[in-house]
């Protein structure tokens, strides 16, 4: 039997994916808990609505960044597959580097409103505001980051594999796998 470490490579360049995923399950249980005590202790926990607001534009924000990584990001492919090569490899190249001005364009309006909310708090739990903004100006030049790398990895790519989508859950990959672990039980390896 194969020992398989952590992969910290794949780690990194998911942990967006997996901290968007922590807080999908934060929110559907802070969203389990408000609906358990209203209906069955006739007692509701405001908090929570604000904290499950909070948390869901910062899964968002994270979301946005996963797709860069998959190349899941919002493009429109209709005229990409009627072009030459070098064509496709233009364009999207060209579509990273607009998202890319984007993305660095949203930061400076975002750290604006950060300085203009000064030390005010949330209503109920008292956060610092600026402390929950933060984190999309980060998430914005990570997913600046992810482009240049895309960027980068397309320059590179060859015809068959330009531009191609990683998918988020390869059920061939897993499918291979799976025939090779029978076969190999079977003893009809090559």
């Amino acid at each position: 039997m194969e020992k398989k470490g952590i992969n910290w490579k794949k780690v990194l360049e998911n942990v967006d994916q997996y901290v968007s995923a922590v807080i999908f399950i934060g929110i559907m249980v802070l969203l389990f808990v408000q609906v358990v005590s209203r209906y069955l202790f006739h007692h509701s926990f405001t908090w929570t609505e604000e904290l499950s607001v909070l948390l869901f534009v910062w899964m968002t924000y994270l979301g946005v960044s996963s797709a860069v990584t998959y190349r899941k990001n919002l493009r429109i492919d209709a005229l990409l597959d009627v072009v030459p090569f070098k064509v496709k490899k233009v364009l999207l190249i060209v579509s990273d580097l607009v998202f890319m001005v984007f993305n660095i364009y949203l930061i400076f309006p975002f750290l604006e409103l950060i300085e203009s909310i000064g030390t005010s708090k949330t209503p109920l739990l008292g956060i610092p505001k600026a402390i929950t903004y933060w984190l999309i100006p980060v998430i914005l030049v990570i997913s600046c980051v992810k482009l240049v790398i895309d960027i980068v990895k397309l320059a590179h790519e060859d015809e068959k594999r330009l531009g191609a989508s990683k998918p988020s859950v390869d059920l061939d990959a897993y499918e291979r796998e799976y025939k090779e672990r029978v076969a190999r039980e079977k003893g009809e390896v090559k």
